[in-house]
């Protein structure tokens, strides 16, 4: 009985959190300091890096 009520607390926490997450991602991103922990963290590997790199600095189309 024990399991089963894990088990719907983390379904229910789960739901809880995808309703949210814009709000959460939000509030998270809104602090400086973790924001600039995030990018370098997503500019340390190189698939990330190169794909945004080149994103930005690609030629313009046309």
């Amino acid at each position: 009985m024990s399991r089963v009520w894990s088990i719907l607390l983390i379904a229910a926490g789960g739901y809880l959190l995808f309703q949210n997450r814009f709000r959460i991602m939000n509030k998270v991103l809104g602090n400086r300091f973790f924001r600039k922990f995030i990018v370098s963290f997503l500019m340390s590997i190189p698939f990330i890096k190169n794909r945004i790199l080149k994103t930005v600095f690609s030629p313009p189309a046309g």
